[in-house]
């Protein structure tokens, strides 16, 4: 006689090798996602040991909450991380562009911690050794170029390498939000991948319009004398 367990295990298999041949999924109707969005509030509440018991038990919405401890850890570092770029750099345009995006980091982990709420969880930070390295290159090129005239370049190089992952996750996220029928989780994400994205285009144009060419410009200076 067949258990719920190996119901389980049967459909998993099904999925698994319908997705290995590339296979593309139905779109969910609204009555599935809301049963989905139900469900991954339901979820969130059974205790870790109890998910931990099950070897294949995990889908999406454990991703999703991985995902959101990840980015929420990696928020506040970036937030704590800030000052410094901001005291190093020169340029007005870039010291009010980092400023501005702080005061946005603030909101932005408010707004995660909305997400956590969602869940009917407490607000919790997960170690992401992603993010660490990127931080951990740009203290090393604020100490090699800090003082240098391409200090600004640096800070723009390192700070873009922090918002491209960002975006990644943001992105990533919103359409496991979207998947799951998480529609006011996806509606916060959306608004905060508008604006690491609105940060990574202004650093783009501050470096194209003026950062860059200034530290060029001593170069050609330097190879003259």
């Amino acid at each position: 006689m067949a258990t719920t367990a190996d119901d389980t295990k049967t459909k998993t298999a099904t999925r698994k090798s319908a997705r290995a041949s590339g296979a593309k999924s139905t779109k969910a109707t609204p009555e599935a996602r809301k049963k989905r969005s139900q469900s991954v509030a339901s979820k969130s509440k059974a205790s870790k040991t109890a998910q931990k018991a099950q070897s294949n038990g995990k889908g999406l919405a454990d991703l999703f909450e991985h995902a959101l401890a990840d980015i929420y850890y990696s928020e506040k570092k970036i937030y704590k991380s800030l000052p410094k770029m901001i005291k190093a750099a020169d340029h007005p345009d870039l010291i009010a562009a980092l400023t501005q995006h702080r005061e946005e980091t603030a909101d932005q982990i408010e707004k995660l911690e909305q997400i956590f709420a969602l869940l009917d969880q407490r607000p919790r930070a997960e170690k992401c050794d992603a993010i660490d390295g990127i931080l951990e290159e740009g203290d090393g090129l604020l100490e090699d170029f800090g003082d240098s005239m391409a200090a600004d370049a640096a800070i723009i190089f390192s700070c873009q390498a922090v918002e491209h992952y960002e975006i990644t996750r943001y992105g990533s996220m919103a359409a496991f939000a979207d998947a799951l029928g998480m529609d006011e989780a996806k509606a916060l994400l959306d608004e905060i991948l508008a604006q690491e994205s609105a940060t990574d285009t202004k650093l783009s144009t501050l470096a194209e319009d003026s950062v860059n060419d200034a530290a060029a410009d001593y170069d050609e200076d330097s190879e003259a004398a």
